[in-house]
């Protein structure tokens, strides 16, 4: 009889504890994943923190954590828990007492640039015995930028000296007194031969004629993503990527405003990517967020057909930057307009090779080839 008596005992403590466990192992229980930077630079290092909390008195004695997150993210312990097929999944088992917090860092490197974001998480608790599993599924709103790294090879910093003291010349330039920009208000700077009697009197307050002046005074990046080769050559294209993120901190470290257009799609909202002419560190991180958002698993549309109207529109004090590996001919009509425009351009065209005969003529005074391989000619992420 003690022995039956005993056996009643255990099952009904079985039964018992599933029940407690069915009903209160997700009570104040919490599963948080954050990644400790916002965006780093590709080839460096971050950490993902991994927090579980369970603030009652009922223990997990084997919490697992099942998230997945791209390939593209390696982390250090990649062997434990986890496996690795078109996406990383990790699976983390975790003792969790009574009213502890758990944290864990794990530290991993980023292999290629991009916007990388964890959805969604996986919680699963066995009960004391093992026998039963309870599974939870939480939102999460962990998400990473990499950055492009800044290309920085020699050659490529003196072709922006180059640009740069292009785009100084042009710079503080008096006002062009044939240039008419409009009306204004009239301020205690301004000389009596400038006011506008015509509109004072029509309004009542003295307004003065504004001149545009002739200096440049911002940048435009444009980067051409068409891939117009018979094999994808997905690394030039990142190439350009590089040069461009390179460029942008150059002019902007020098006080330049810069925008950013591109016919490549962002991997958020689908559209093409792009950010209008700003100056300062923020400009600077808004333009490599744009950047790592290009997806370049989704082909480009034509550049022509989506930024010719852009590219030839009157840009007063404006200096425009492009970058693209592509030769086509279309590509250097539009080149050939800015052109007969007298526009002040550059076209910065990485190479693997010599290629100056596939260059139109009158483009080769506006065209500096970088070179990207041999020697030396990687790209620093510094």
């Amino acid at each position: 009889m003690i022995l039956i008596g005993i056996a009643l005992g255990a099952l009904f403590f079985v039964f018992l504890q599933d029940r407690l466990f069915a009903r209160y192992w997700k009570k104040n229980l919490t599963v948080d994943l954050a990644f400790s930077e916002k965006g780093v630079t590709e080839g460096e290092s971050c950490t993902l923190r991994e927090t579980v909390e369970n603030r009652k008195l009922l223990p997990l004695p084997a919490l697992k954590v099942k998230f997945a997150v791209s390939r593209q993210l390696v982390f250090e312990d990649a062997d434990a828990g986890s496996s690795v097929t078109d996406q990383y999944y990790r699976n983390d088992v975790i003792c969790v007492r009574p009213y502890m917090r758990h944290v864990r860092v794990l530290l991993f490197s980023c292999k290629k640039r991009g916007y990388y974001t964890i959805d969604s998480l996986d919680a699963v608790a066995a009960n004391l015995f093992f026998s039963r599993e309870y599974a939870l599924r939480a939102d999460s709103r962990a998400c990473l930028y990499v950055y492009p790294g800044l290309w920085k090879e020699p050659s490529f910093l003196k072709t922006l000296v180059r640009i740069n003291g292009e785009i100084e010349s042009r710079r503080h330039v008096p006002e062009d007194p044939f240039a008419y920009g409009g009306i204004r208000e009239y301020s205690q700077r301004d000389s009596l031969k400038e006011i506008n009697w015509k509109a004072t009197a029509r309004t009542g307050d003295l307004k003065v004629n504004q001149k545009n002046p002739t200096s440049l005074q911002a940048v435009r990046i444009f980067v051409n993503l068409e891939d117009g080769a018979i094999l994808r050559r997905e690394d030039m294209l990142e190439c350009s990527i590089r040069m461009a993120a390179g460029a942008a901190a150059f002019l902007l470290a020098r006080g330049l405003p810069v925008a950013l257009y591109t016919n490549g799609p962002d991997l958020v909202t689908g559209e093409l990517v792009g950010i209008a002419a700003a100056g300062g560190i923020g400009q600077l991180d808004a333009v490599r967020q744009r950047l790592a958002r290009i997806d370049l698993s989704r082909s480009a549309p034509r550049f022509v057909e989506t930024m010719r109207k852009k590219t030839l529109e009157e840009e007063q004090e404006t200096f425009t930057l492009f970058f693209s590996d592509s030769m086509q001919e279309d590509f250097q009509e539009l080149l050939a307009a800015c052109h007969k425009k007298k526009m002040p351009f550059a076209w910065i065209c990485p190479v693997q090779r010599a290629q100056e005969g596939a260059i139109r003529p009158e483009l080769r005074e506006h065209t500096h080839l970088v070179p990207t391989e041999g020697e030396g000619l990687k790209w620093n992420g510094g």
